[in-house]
C-alpha cells in the first residue's frame, strides 16, 4: 500500500495516523518532496488532491473519506 501526502496536509496527517494505530502497512510518499508523485498522481489516478490511498496500484481513496484533501 502507498499513501501519496503532501506537507501540511492535516487530512494526509489524520490517514497516516489512522492507518499506524490499526498497524496497517504503507509507504508514504511525500508530493511535496517528489514531482514525480505528484504528476503521478495525477496522471494515474486523475488527482490533484491528497492522500491518494493506492492498494495493488488501484487508487482505493482520493482526498480524505469525504473526498476532500
Amino acid at each position: 500500500m502507498v499513501i501519496y501526502t503532501k506537507t501540511g496536509c492535516p487530512f494526509c496527517a489524520k490517514v497516516l495516523q489512522d492507518y499506524r494505530e490499526k498497524g496497517i502497512a504503507f509507504q508514504e510518499v511525500n508530493t511535496s518532496v517528489h514531482d514525480w508523485a505528484k504528476n503521478l498522481c495525477k496522471d494515474r489516478y486523475g488527482s490533484d488532491k491528497v492522500p491518494v490511498i493506492v492498494k495493488d496500484g488501484v487508487a482505493i481513496q482520493i482526498g480524505d473519506v469525504e473526498g476532500k484533501g
